[in-house]
């Protein structure tokens, strides 16, 4: 009988730990997805090239890049975007190496992630009733950012439970 429940708990962990590492990288690929968008519109936007867009109607991605909000302390927006995935993924790279991180790097990632999701928030409101236009590119990048803060909304609360 304890051999039989022995058995059950191993499966259930190994089922655990082969959620867990699934989550990861589905993270990382996230990581990876945000950093080659924000990277591309971080170098056009420091290259002075115009991001490829359709720049009619409500798209309108040169009224987003010239308007205020493109920048913050001088730095442009899409770079603070580019160094939060930077960021995001040294975290996951190194969780399992450093100590504080082992312990605290999914709650650290949420927070984050949850600065990241409110700011597109704010930076699309702007776009919609200020603006009134948006970037596809700043879409797909707020895109990335929910899509991961859902993935590491899952781990804190799965390591939570724990």
């Amino acid at each position: 009988m304890s051999t039989l429940n022995a058995t059950q708990a191993d499966a259930q962990a190994l089922a655990a730990d082969t959620r867990g590492a699934l989550l990861r990288r589905i993270s990382l690929l996230l990581v990876v997805a945000g950093i080659l968008i924000t990277g591309y519109m971080t170098y056009n936007k420091l290259s002075g090239q115009v991001l490829p867009c359709t720049n009619e109607g409500i798209i309108n991605c040169s009224v987003v890049e010239n308007s205020a909000w493109a920048y913050v302390l001088g730095v442009p927006t899409a770079a603070w975007g580019l160094l939060a995935h930077l960021t995001i993924g040294a975290i996951l790279l190194f969780d399992n190496r450093i100590g504080f991180l082992r312990d605290y790097s999914v709650i650290l990632l949420f927070g984050i992630v949850l600065f990241g999701v409110l700011y597109h928030t704010y930076l699309i409101y702007v776009s919609l009733t200020l603006l009134e236009a948006v970037c596809p590119w700043c879409l797909a990048a707020a895109t990335v950012m929910i899509c991961q803060l859902i993935v590491t909304g899952i781990r804190l609360r799965r390591e939570l439970a724990a």
